[in-house]
């Protein structure tokens, strides 16, 4: 039960809180660093525009050729706390959100304290040492890391009450990292020791919340590489080695050039040194239970560092859906708040040593993050101007070497932090309605999208590619070094070496009826004849709708650059009235449809079942939740 008094932990917590978040947007400044730019701001600033303009954000047309965005996890479309992202720009919901999670984050663990029976502020230390500790401080540019983490003291709290506790699962799945939050329940579980019947209970419950998304989200996993785990040569690259547990001491005790919760977020798992003084004072009360967690957690971090621990990583099978060793460093946040909290009970220094470990992490916390000025996510740059002008609504191709450039603008952190942004790093060219074949940070890609972009890839230069790029209606290449290409048209360096592509690009071809006929489901070979193709008009009115018209002597073929996905619908228009399209696949992500004689239309729509069902299933459980506590109400009266 909440007491007056606990409402004064709550403002502090709220303050602690804010002070990490607005302290940049004070200064006219915003966070900006890592995946906050080109992974964050896209994810949420597209997604906003298409709500503000009345689309449901459905699809996304822009990466990748096109893929599913309501089954997208990261992007965090249903999550109820991304509406500030849907109300302002991006630079001033930012410090917003943040606040918001760090102040559940504290809550949440405060409550949970309370409910153990631990005094007021001892409690409250607890709570700030979990909220402004390293883990979640090193989250700042890791929005749905962040989001997933605020409710993992949640779980705690509610481990015993299914309700409740599936509805902080169902917000935790919808916040956008589902690792994260597998990672969380199952030490929430172990540290509570709750009954697994509720924990089964509680899951079923949040599965059918939040299945607007489970299940687009499992429709798009069956198709995409990354559904079926990660490589453990991709798992295991960052993980702690025996040295590296200095890491979560206190950033003084950390070996110099090792502590950088920009460039090493993965290992930036401090306590502060006044926290492990108070866990001191609490493992004195514990027993070996918190030792055996503290030391499971960090055999788990150290990855393939030694036999025991990438024996376990090869062998565990839900640790094949886990990116990095390094970033399972948050389980050790609720133990030593419980243990601070513990270490502190009755104390009467524990009013001061909340304030201690408050004002200790937040120094540590205040500078952790560069910055940069607020106009930064609204500058479009040079290179958005190039392709605006070259592109004509028509693709690019990047250079998968995107990763490996390091090319600053100045001798400023501002201008290599415009380079980062500014030459279309990860999914950055989004919220421009730029069209691009590949990017880079989108993990559950369409399989025959991704084999189209590995194809591209693996030919010999840029003029062994050019026969395909028209297929693919790409425009414009996009190179890091200077090539030679006898069939492209070199237009210059402006943050990357550019190429026209003067052949034909459209979205769609017209092809006769031998052609189209004899055009292959997939790829290889050389690439079909381009020139014996007719462009076609190609109107979309909004990303999940488009619609292809032509005329022709004879019946031939259409073919559409877009992906051969499930959910999407067609229906061809003639003087005979529209009826029912059954396109099929063509050059492996694409797809063809037949079309008649004369004047015709072929519209597609994207209207997924998994998306219809997903909803009414959510609102059908909300509705049952919200009768059954407006009975209980009613009960009570």
């Amino acid at each position: 039960m909440i007491r007056r008094r606990d409402w004064t932990v709550f403002a502090l917590l709220s303050i602690a809180a804010a002070a990490v978040s607005f302290a940049p947007a004070l200064a006219g400044r915003t966070f900006f660093w890592g995946d906050l730019t080109y992974l964050h701001h896209p994810w949420r600033a597209l997604p906003a525009e298409m709500l503000q303009r009345g689309a449901l954000p459905l699809w996304n047309p822009y990466i990748y050729l096109g893929m599913p965005m309501a089954a997208g996890m990261q992007s965090a479309v249903f999550y109820p706390g991304s509406q500030p992202f849907w109300l302002s720009g991006f630079a001033t919901a930012l410090p917003l959100f943040h606040w918001l999670h760090y102040s559940l984050c504290g809550v949440f663990t405060f409550l949970w304290l309370r409910s153990l029976g631990l005094a007021r502020w001892a409690s409250a230390a607890g709570a700030f040492s979990a909220m402004l500790g390293g883990p979640l401080v090193s989250r700042i540019p890791l929005l749905n890391h962040l989001s997933t983490l605020a409710y993992f003291p949640a779980m705690l709290l509610f481990g015993r009450r299914p309700v409740l506790l599936g509805l902080s699962l169902a917000l935790a799945f919808l916040s956008g990292y589902p690792p994260m939050l597998a990672g969380a329940a199952a030490a929430a579980w172990l540290i509570s020791r709750a009954r697994f019947r509720t924990w089964v209970c509680a899951g079923a419950l949040a599965a059918a919340v939040s299945a607007c998304l489970l299940l687009p989200a499992a429709e798009l996993m069956s198709d995409s590489k990354r559904g079926r785990g990660i490589e453990s040569e991709e798992g295991l690259k960052w993980s702690f080695k025996a040295r590296d547990l200095a890491q979560f001491t206190a950033p003084p005790l950390i070996p110099r050039g090792e502590y950088s919760p920009a460039g090493l977020w993965w290992k930036t798992a401090y306590a502060g040194i006044s926290v492990w003084a108070a866990a001191g004072l609490g493992l004195r009360a514990s027993g070996a239970w918190p030792l055996a967690y503290l030391g499971g957690v960090g055999l788990l971090v150290l990855g393939d560092s030694n036999g025991l621990s990438k024996w376990l990583w090869t062998h565990a099978p839900p640790l094949r859906y886990v990116r990095y060793p390094g970033n399972l460093a948050y389980l050790v946040v609720p133990m030593l708040a419980l243990l601070v909290g513990r270490g502190l009970h009755r104390r009467r220094f524990a009013a001061g040593a909340a304030a201690l470990i408050a004002l200790e992490l937040f120094a540590y916390a205040r500078a952790s993050q560069p910055t940069a000025p607020r106009s930064y996510f609204t500058d479009a740059g040079p290179m958005v101007q190039v392709l605006r002008q070259e592109l004509g609504g028509h693709r690019y191709l990047i250079s998968p070497l995107a990763l490996m450039w390091e090319r600053g603008l100045g001798p400023t952190a501002d201008s290599a932090s415009a380079d980062l942004r500014q030459r279309l790093y990860g999914l950055t060219n989004m919220p421009y309605h730029l069209s691009s074949v590949c990017n880079f940070g989108e993990p559950l890609v369409l399989n025959a999208s991704y084999d189209w972009m590995d194809f591209l890839f693996t030919r010999k230069g840029l003029d062994d590619a050019s026969g395909w790029l028209g297929w693919a209606d790409v425009r414009v290449v996009m190179t890091r070094d200077r090539l030679k290409s006898k069939r492209l048209e070199y237009l210059g360096d402006s943050l990357w070496q550019l190429y026209r592509n003067p052949g034909p690009a459209s979205r769609a071809f017209w092809l006769d009826e031998k052609t189209g006929a004899e055009l292959p489901e997939g790829l290889g070979g050389p690439a079909p004849d381009l020139s014996r193709a007719k462009p076609l008009s190609v109107s979309r009115p909004r990303e999940d709708r488009f619609s292809v018209s032509g005329e022709s002597k004879e019946p031939g073929w259409a073919f559409v650059s877009e992906p051969f996905w499930r959910g999407w619908k067609a229906d061809t228009g003639s003087v005979f009235g529209w009826q029912d399209a059954v396109p099929v696949p063509a050059l492996g992500a694409f797809q063809k449809v037949r079309v008649p004689a004369g004047a015709w239309s072929v519209r597609w729509r994207y209207d997924p079942w998994s998306w219809r069902l997903g909803c009414g299933l959510t609102v059908l459980v909300l509705c049952g939740l919200w009768a059954y506590w407006y009975n209980n109400r009613l009960r009570q009266l």
